[in-house]
């Protein structure tokens, strides 16, 4: 009877351990995109400051949108980063009824648009993962915005 419990302890350590690598790995990905995004502000243009941020995962081949809000009428810079298994991420900024205010759509991972928002500063950003070595890659996006404190 104690060899079946140390047997199903085992078995749950070892299921534990098996799951949380790939976990681990994940996290890798996510730490590096953050410092990316911490390097970005010494790349924006003058007078830009980071507004926002954020990692999200992404299937090779999709593309997901993300609602933001930036200050109306103001400089807006834009930057996507991606992991070590993106070979090719692109990047599309709509307004709020759909209307493209600039996209980076050449074949590398480090998409950067720069446009100036519009009277109701809602934007939507669009990652689409083109080409990825795996079946999904972690990316990152900047949203920088001029002269805010």
């Amino acid at each position: 009877m104690a060899f079946i419990r140390f047997s199903l302890a085992a078995l749950g350590v070892s299921a534990l351990v098996a799951t949380a690598t790939p976990v681990s790995a994940q996290n890798v990905h996510i730490s590096r995109l953050y410092e990316q995004v911490l390097e970005n502000i010494n790349y924006t243009e003058p007078g830009h400051v980071l507004d926002s941020f954020g990692v999200v995962r992404v299937d090779e081949g999709q593309a997901i949108r993300l609602a933001l809000d930036v200050p109306a009428n103001t400089s807006v810079q834009v930057m996507g980063d991606c992991d070590e298994d993106c070979i090719d991420l692109d990047l599309g900024v709509y307004n709020s009824v759909g209307k493209l205010l600039g996209e980076d759509r050449l074949d590398d991972y480090y998409p950067i648009v720069t446009f100036v928002s519009e009277a109701d500063g809602r934007i939507e950003l669009e990652l689409d993962l083109v080409d990825c070595e795996t079946s999904y890659c972690y990316t990152a996006y900047s949203v920088f915005i001029e002269g805010a404190e």
